[in-house]
């Protein structure tokens, strides 16, 4: 299936349901052309796969691709780089409903072969616009018999730059804590801790290229914006309690992300440790998690 496009008279996005209703594009309307607020995945000068995409049955990596839930250990697929983000992004949804400005996709893990997950879940995944806003909802079941661990998160990608080379980008959200990565591996190495400066944005300020951060946090109060202040564009972000953590990928490349999750990286690890803060959930069967982000933007001249 081609990918299907959502527009209104202030925002387009590109949504790809054969790989895991990743987003191809996501732009806004300035005066009469679309400016790209994510990469866009047509530009050949583009260094991301997707400009966003969703993370499920879980957020991030675990450690290994190894853990203890329920006094039962696990070993999943892919151990050598932690059993990154989950398994929905490559596989095909079904599209149960569409318009110009809604697309609803939902996922069962019956209908697919091999995946990277020792319970059956579902997951169904909403994307509507609304003036000049943009809205995912994310519902994930557990279609097992037993109790499975749960959660989930979207891992948009932003350009950094927009109208301008070298143009600022400014940052701004509330969190409680860090975990360390002493490891350099993203597995958390101790209890979450203090931020450092370098990782404090409670107060707008520059997201330098130069300060490189591939952090999770955790205690996310659920908003926060990011200005291209020399665009004139700010871009308002919001999710719902359940996404306690944030992520935050800054590298020295022409994008960066900023990702709302539920759980901790290596958090079903956390959680065996008797990690209050990991994020994960215990779903029962049938039971549901459900998120919603939304990302608003406004011009600020």
């Amino acid at each position: 299936m081609p990918p299907i496009t959502l527009e209104n008279q202030y925002l387009q996005t590109s949504i790809d349901p054969d790989h895991g209703t990743s987003l191809r594009s996501f732009s806004t309307r300035m005066d009469d052309r679309w400016l790209a607020l994510m990469p866009d995945v047509e530009d050949p000068h583009t260094q991301v796969d997707y400009a966003s995409f969703l993370m499920v049955p879980y957020s991030n990596r675990i450690e290994d691709g190894r853990f203890t839930f329920a006094g039962q250990t696990h070993q999943l697929d892919n151990a050598a780089n932690h059993a990154i983000h989950g398994d929905v992004r490559q596989r095909p949804w079904i599209v149960e409903e569409r318009s110009d400005t809604h697309l609803c996709c939902t996922f069962d893990s019956a209908d697919h072969h091999q995946i990277n997950w020792p319970w059956p879940f579902a997951a169904r995944a909403e994307y509507s616009l609304r003036k000049a806003e943009f809205t995912s909802r994310l519902t994930l079941w557990n279609r097992a018999a037993d109790p499975m661990p749960a959660g989930f998160g979207w891992h948009p990608y932003f350009n950094r730059r927009l109208t301008a080379d070298g143009e600022p980008v400014h940052l701004r959200f509330n969190v409680a804590s860090a975990y360390p990565d002493a490891n350099d591996n993203r597995i958390p190495s101790g209890p979450a801790q203090a931020l450092q400066a370098h990782q404090d944005f409670s107060a707008e300020k520059a997201l330098d290229p130069n300060n490189f951060l591939d952090t999770c946090f955790h205690g996310y109060n659920g908003n926060g914006h990011i200005i291209w202040p020399r665009s004139g564009v700010e871009l308002f972000f919001t999710c719902s309690s359940a996404c306690t953590h944030l992520v935050v990928y800054n590298p020295a490349t022409s994008h960066f992300a900023v990702e709302p999750v539920t759980n901790a990286n290596n958090g079903v690890n956390l959680l065996a440790q008797g990690d209050r803060t990991s994020g994960v959930v215990h779903l029962a069967p049938d039971e549901s998690l459900e998120a919603h982000f939304s990302l608003r933007v406004d011009f600020t001249d």
